[in-house]
């Protein structure tokens, strides 16, 4: 696949990757800034909101973004579920410093706390749990 095509199949990935996440994060965002309005802190709140989006997540990124064919595995999963974890350290961590600067409980820290959770998940499933898989020559059709 010359170099052009690649690069226009990786940005359509990450387009649908953005319409998923965009769907994804506007229920877990609801979430927890409803539970912030009740009163849940910052860290109760955002883990409530990325616990119960994590299988959602996941469906939605393995059946619509990266569009796989085989069979689901626990291999599969578990790489997934690692790079949510890493991802979600790295929106701890954008939380962390907004309460570190005096923003506690603010819609605007936690925005961009989703904001970097999504762009360290979609590198790390992208590289490690749906690779991008060789485009088929027209001699192997």
């Amino acid at each position: 696949m010359d170099r052009a095509a690649l690069l226009g199949r990786e940005a359509a990935t990450l387009a649908r990757f953005v319409l998923v996440g965009l769907a994804n994060t506007a229920i877990g965002y609801g979430l927890i800034l409803g539970w912030l309005r009740l009163g849940l802190g910052d860290y109760a709140a955002n883990l409530a909101g990325f616990a119960m989006g994590l299988p959602i997540s996941y469906w939605l990124h393995r059946h619509l973004t990266f569009r796989a064919r085989h069979r689901a595995t626990l291999s599969e999963a578990l790489r997934y579920g690692t790079a949510f974890l890493i991802a979600y350290g790295a929106n701890l961590a954008v939380v962390a410093l907004g309460r570190g600067a005096g923003f506690e409980r603010s819609a605007v820290v936690q925005g961009l706390a989703i904001c970097t959770y999504a762009g360290v998940l979609f590198v790390l499933t992208r590289i490690t749990v749906f690779r991008a898989q060789p485009a088929r020559s027209l001699r192997e059709s």
